[in-house]
């Protein structure tokens, strides 16, 4: 299986412990083609991107590039804050960004506690019993849909994740906007108990090892085996079979 392409990784822009430049040249040694940074959202509790951050790692990116060798995507990784899908970065960086990354994560600031406590603590926080309470999944999908609805949506990152959700209603929404399912190394046991429904939906998958030094770029032991697991064919999935096509988003403003 020859891996070209690994689309989620973290730089010191957030909680990763490489710069982009770093991680890129690991990238180039493993005789990778393509990698997209994806540092978390304005909204993770401590360790986030910022909009100056942001402007001066897409400054550090175009160098890269003009320069030639392994192609960088600029990313953001998107948190989903409860259930109208609204994403905790503004509108202009998701204009500015390459490749939108969205998916639930449970270390949020306070104002995104307040304002969907029953999203946030439940899914992030609660028990396992606690999480399949009666009607919380489809508070999650109308989520992960209504973010879907919203934004120009590349990867939904680590599905299943902490957050349950009908994977197969939003599975079908992401194949028919082009929407990419990451197979993440760090969480692919989240999407392992709802594999049946993702690939049912006839999705298309995407690489993310989920980085957070350049010694963890491109490794994918557990999403190979996966793969072979359950018979998915490489042409399905982006980084292997196949190369990414991402959204357009300049001039992106949220309207619904």
């Amino acid at each position: 299986m020859k891996i070209f392409g690994d689309y989620h990784m973290h730089t010191k822009a957030s909680d990763g412990r490489a710069t982009v430049g770093q991680l890129a040249e690991r990238a180039a040694e493993l005789g990778l083609k393509e990698i997209a940074v994806a540092d978390h959202g304005c909204g993770s509790l401590l360790f986030h991107q910022t909009e100056k951050k942001f402007a001066a790692q897409q400054e550090e990116i175009a160098r890269i590039n003009a320069e030639g060798g392994v192609r960088v995507y600029s990313g953001i990784e998107a948190s989903i804050t409860g259930e109208d899908g609204t994403l905790d970065i503004p509108d202009g960086m998701i204009a500015e960004c390459g490749v939108l990354t969205v998916g639930f994560h449970r270390f949020l600031q306070w104002r995104y506690v307040r304002r969907e406590p029953r999203f946030l603590l439940v899914n992030g926080w609660g028990s396992e019993r606690a999480r399949g309470q009666d009607g919380l999944k489809e508070y999650n999908t109308r989520a992960w849909l209504n973010a879907l609805a919203s934004y120009p949506v590349d990867v939904l990152c680590h599905l299943g994740h902490r957050a349950h959700v009908d994977a197969a209603e939003v599975c079908r929404a992401a194949a028919e906007l082009g929407v990419y399912v990451e197979l993440n190394e760090k969480h692919i046991d989240a999407i392992e108990e709802c594999a049946e429904e993702v690939i049912a939906s006839g999705v298309k998958f995407i690489l993310g090892s989920d980085a957070h030094s350049a010694a963890k770029v491109g490794l994918f032991a557990q999403v190979e085996e996966f793969l072979t697991r359950h018979g998915i064919p490489e042409e399905r999935v982006c980084g292997i079979g196949a190369e990414p096509v991402f959204r357009p988003k300049k001039g992106f403003k949220r309207t619904k």
